[in-house]
């Protein structure tokens, strides 16, 4: 089995075995440093063979982005900037605790995890969520933005077709950014499937080998955002695939394939709608949060970059809506074609059902008459009269059986080398 075809309900230890989160710093000297744990650090290894990870004692892996660079002894040491995700699991809520707090006090850690419990995922809502403060009253802003996921099958028909959406929340603190995703119930989990977890990693191996600018708000925040791009992107590639379904079913000989098959369409072209929908509420919220959210309206880059990609999002997502409108005519002429399919099948059983019984009916039916007046009690009666032996009524019933055949066969004779006739005058005729 291939590694990309691994899912949760038979690997749940690929995501739930420990705190997953992907974390780079930089140190007061200059240097910078990856760390990271749980899926994030097994996915990373599984996407980029360059990249090589050390183990602490502590349990986390780190990548040393100096050569030179000396070990510390404890790797959260005099961490000059941050940025930071974290996908939050039921099981690791302590732990995201502990590890922030390296990062930030330990009471502003638990608010940072408790928070996204709280969080209104109503893209059309006024209520804003409870404003965060530090211990100096200072307010934390954040954002909250939503993603999906839609693994790419590369065109292999019989991977099911998944779909995937998280909420996560951005936070910008003085050093950096934090990015925690929300965790995702048990229903939601049956849909992963391995490398995927609805969170962007298509980073590069150069981020985990090189330097660059750590905490930096716009790239924290444009990550969900091109991860919800580069989705649609899958989604498209997806509907073309799924394009080819109904030109299948119909050119399929067994109609009760067909219908099976047809039943698969259904459900894949209702997933696909359903992503269609999602992403709509997902720009919905960022065209939202532009208007009204501290982060976009205190940064004019940010903002910038923000409106770019809603303009973007929303195009893909009206494509989308014009090609699903394609599908559903498609879909609809296809589930006539399989009906009527399916509806001559069985004209044809009903046909060769009465032809079976016309033909027993007409074979068995002189021997039926002949016992029946063999049976009858006037026959005997007068003790001079000759009663037929029963070999005797035997031999007519097969006498009659054998003529009832040949008759049979000689109408089914004639009727062939009519049609037959028929169809060579129609040929004739056709080349005059």
């Amino acid at each position: 089995m291939s590694e990309y075809s691994r899912v949760y309900k038979d690997k749940p230890e690929l995501w739930d075995e420990g705190l997953s989160f992907l974390a780079k710093v930089e140190y007061s000297g200059g240097n910078q440093r990856i760390i990271a744990s749980g899926w994030h650090k097994r996915q990373i290894e599984f996407e980029n063979q360059l990249v090589e990870f050390q183990d602490t004692a502590t349990g986390e892996s780190t990548i040393d982005l100096d050569e030179a660079q000396e070990k510390t002894v404890e790797i959260w040491d005099d961490v000059l900037a941050y940025e930071i995700e974290v996908a939050l699991n039921a099981h690791h809520f302590e732990e995201a605790v502990a590890t922030l707090s390296h990062l930030v006090e330990e009471s502003l850690a638990k608010q940072l995890v408790e928070s996204v419990s709280t969080m209104i995922q109503r893209v059309s809502a006024n209520r804003s969520d409870a404003q965060l403060l530090d211990k100096q009253g200072n307010s934390i802003p954040s954002v909250d933005l939503l993603a999906q996921n839609l693994p790419a099958r590369s065109g292999n028909p019989d991977e099911p077709l998944r779909s995937l959406h998280r909420w996560c929340r951005i936070f910008q603190l003085p050093n950096g950014t934090i990015t925690l995703y929300e965790p995702l119930d048990v229903d939601q989990k049956q849909n992963l499937r391995w490398p995927h977890y609805c969170i962007w990693l298509n980073r590069g191996s150069e981020y985990y080998l090189r330097k660059s600018d750590v905490g930096n708000l716009l790239e924290a925040v444009e990550i969900p955002i091109k991860y919800e791009q580069y989705n649609l992107e899958n989604w498209r590639i997806e509907f073309e695939l799924w394009e080819n379904q109904p030109f299948q079913i119909v050119t399929s000989g067994d109609s009760d394939v067909a219908a099976r098959r047809l039943g698969i369409a259904q459900k894949e072209i209702g997933i696909l709608s359903q992503f269609i929908t999602t992403a709509s509420l997902a720009s919905r919220n960022l065209e939202r949060r532009t208007k009204r959210n501290q982060i976009f309206l205190e940064n004019p880059e940010l903002l910038e970059m923000a409106t770019k990609r809603l303009e973007e999002l929303n195009r893909m997502i009206n494509d989308g809506r014009m090609m699903l409108y394609r599908a559903s005519e498609l879909l609809a002429n296809t589930a006539q074609s399989v009906q009527a399919v399916a509806d001559q099948k069985n004209v044809e059983a009903a046909q060769r059902t009465n032809t079976f019984l016309t033909i027993a009916s007409a074979i068995f039916f002189a021997p039926t008459l002949i016992i029946s007046f063999y049976s009858m009690s006037i026959i005997g009666l007068n003790e001079q009269d000759h009663v037929p032996s029963s070999l005797m009524v035997l031999v007519l019933c097969i006498a009659s059986v054998l003529l009832a055949l040949v008759f049979v066969g000689v109408v089914t004779l004639v009727n062939k080398t009519l049609r037959l006739n028929r169809t060579t005058r129609k040929m004739v005729n056709k080349n005059d």
